[in-house]
């Protein structure tokens, strides 16, 4: 499958430029000779816009503490109402550093020690110790599984599993690993039965620019006026624009209550009232000129994806594969093969020289599967993807 000379078919040296993905494999030979397809930032050049905005506040050169003009809010919210058709007041938002941040801060300030927290496994690990690490009880909804590996939500298990302790549910909207862009009745049902059963919901809406075959992201605290009063929702550029260390994300909260107990326990209970000077202005760099690379880049990825689940399904025909609906990560199923999740991995790694993510991080229905991230140069992919099949071969 040729890329007609994309600008994404660069390969970056990433390698020494302090990269978790690149630089963190145990051993130095392991940073030669591992491709790494692992931790969720993509291998592509930021957006040329928002390059040039960071050369320009360089050449400035002062760097003082920063706060966040009104201009970027409604950057952010000018992006909102075209990409998702939400229409979100500057007053809504609040700066930080980080969507798990803002998190941990949801998570502390409206649950108490010993409340019980809602995740929808295999999911994000940072979603488990959000809410353990923090004191609070877990409740395992488990996605479904179908015949053609896809998954659902089990509300009826929902339901049957929130009892008078049940506090808040964290949604990840699009799913991080399965791929999922839920539906509007999916969505619609599930806020239904958190009016109903009077949750707070955390919405992780991270991926929500990363959406494939011209699907549309439905946010969830846009739903209707009773679901988004109690709705706090992360958003950010970093994975749509690959500036993920820049650490600059964005809470929406609508409901002016839980608003302003967000940005007090922000700013008074954890001290994070600074904004990052170069994370403000590729933010607002990002959302004001990137559209035309983000649409670039999903096209593809698009093709990306097709290409790694048709070379999975020819050469590897022990792994069953989620198509992914959204972001840059496939989830895969190595169990067929008879091997053990161990061995797998040992595969994996000692034999094919690839590092994926280990299901079991996202829970224990995470056993025997491991996530694939197809975010990079097609050639890249294409070593990635015959490494494995090689590995499996023997």
């Amino acid at each position: 499958m040729a890329s007609d000379g994309c600008f994404l078919d660069e390969i970056v040296d990433r390698r020494n430029t302090n990269s978790i993905k690149w630089d963190t494999i145990a051993s130095p030979a392991g940073k030669r000779t591992i491709l790494p397809m692992w931790v969720a930032d993509m291998d592509f050049r930021a957006p040329d816009p928002v390059l040039a905005a960071m050369r320009d506040a360089v050449e400035h050169g002062v760097f003082g503490y920063a706060g966040i003009p009104e201009d970027v809010w409604h950057t952010v919210s000018d992006w909102a109402n075209k990409r998702y058709g939400w229409e979100v007041p500057p007053e809504w938002f609040s700066y930080t550093a980080g969507v798990i941040t803002g998190l941990n801060i949801a998570v502390q300030t409206f649950t108490r020690p010993g409340e019980k927290i809602v995740i929808q496994p295999p999911v994000y690990p940072p979603f488990h110790s959000s809410a353990l690490a923090n004191g609070r009880h877990l409740i395992y909804n488990n996605l479904l599984r179908n015949d053609e590996h896809m998954y659902r939500m089990d509300l009826k298990g929902l339901s049957d599993q929130i009892d008078a302790d049940t506090r808040m549910l964290v949604l990840c909207s699009p799913h991080n690993p399965v791929g999922r862009c839920w539906s509007r009745q999916e969505l619609e049902n599930l806020a239904d039965l958190c009016v109903e059963r009077d949750l707070i919901v955390f919405s992780d809406e991270i991926h929500a620019d990363l959406l494939l075959d011209g699907r549309r992201h439905t946010p969830f605290a846009a739903l209707g006026p009773e679901i988004a009063r109690r709705t706090i929702t992360g958003i950010a550029p970093s994975k749509t624009f690959n500036i993920a260390g820049l650490k600059a994300s964005v809470i929406i909260t609508p409901d002016a209550v839980l608003h302003h107990a967000f940005d007090a326990a922000q700013k008074k209970t954890f001290g994070l009232y600074d904004a990052n000077t170069f994370a403000v202005v590729g933010m607002q760099a990002a959302y004001r000129h990137g559209e035309q690379w983000l649409d670039t880049v999903l096209e593809y990825l698009k093709a990306n994806r097709d290409y790694a689940v048709d070379f999975i399904e020819a050469h590897l025909p022990g792994v069953h594969v989620t198509p992914s609906e959204a972001t840059f990560l496939l989830w895969l199923d190595f169990s067929p093969t008879g091997l053990t999740h161990d061995e797998v991995s040992e595969k994996l790694e000692g034999e094919a020289r690839v590092l994926l993510n280990d299901g079991r991080c996202f829970g224990a229905n995470g056993e025997g599967f491991f996530r694939f991230n197809f975010g990079c140069p097609r050639e890249t992919l294409r070593s990635a993807l015959q490494r494995i099949a090689d590995a499996f071969s023997r």
